[in-house]
């Protein structure tokens, strides 16, 4: 798992998640975090700090706020600020592992495997296939794709993807999002052809079409 540790002393916390195999890469505060979320996938962060301008910074990246010295009461006023989740020192080493996995688990966009008919995409894996063939995807490819998958045929905005796909808050007058789509549609349309495609809704975003004839054919 990539954790973001910020703006956390070196101790107890950062020791078990590291000793448990855990990616833990320590940035000062939410501005490093932000730029860190732009070359790592953070599936969770954890902060001794103020939870509520992280979340602004990191978008749907879920944020614990650890507690160096157990307090039921400290716990309480994190959430109230809006933490996740609150970790303490009173935890013994199993629960704060446990509730760190399970707040990966809750977060958005956090499955590993979605499928749509025939479109497969296993993000532990890092594949996309098609009827069982693997599709010549990008990384960032199949995250995108990974979104839209998700979405069950709705539309999802410029912006979400944005965030979920690269991390960070777009800026305006951006053109990343639509630049990665139009290579991703290009390359449904070069290896699967008619039955998959990606819709534009203008000013909204985008979404994954899946033709009905190729899941009845399942």
């Amino acid at each position: 798992m990539q954790i973001l540790a910020v703006g956390v002393a070196p101790g107890r916390l950062l020791d078990s998640l590291t000793s448990a195999g855990h990616a833990v890469r320590a940035v000062a505060g939410p501005g490093e975090a932000e730029l860190a979320a732009r070359s790592s996938r953070a599936e969770v962060a954890v902060t001794e700090h103020d939870p509520a301008a992280l979340k602004r910074r990191l978008g749907t990246v879920p944020v614990a706020v650890w507690l160096p010295t157990a307090s039921s009461d400290g716990a309480a006023e994190a959430l109230a600020s809006g933490a996740d989740e609150a970790l303490h020192a009173g935890m013994g080493r199993r629960e704060l592992l446990e509730r760190v996995a399970a707040l990966a688990r809750r977060a958005p966009g956090a499955e590993a495997v979605v499928e749509a008919g025939p479109l497969r995409l296993d993000r532990d894996r890092g594949e996309a296939t098609w009827r069982g063939r693997r599709l010549a995807l990008t990384a960032r490819e199949r995250d995108v794709l990974h979104e839209l998958a998700r979405a069950g045929g709705a539309t999802v905005r410029r912006e979400h993807l944005y965030r979920s796909v690269w991390g960070y808050a777009m800026a305006r007058g951006d053109r990343t999002v639509d630049v990665n789509v139009k290579r991703l549609r290009d390359k449904l349309a070069a290896e699967v052809g008619a039955p998959a495609t990606i819709a534009t809704e203008p000013g909204v975003g985008y979404r994954l079409v899946v033709a009905a004839e190729a899941v009845t054919a399942l």
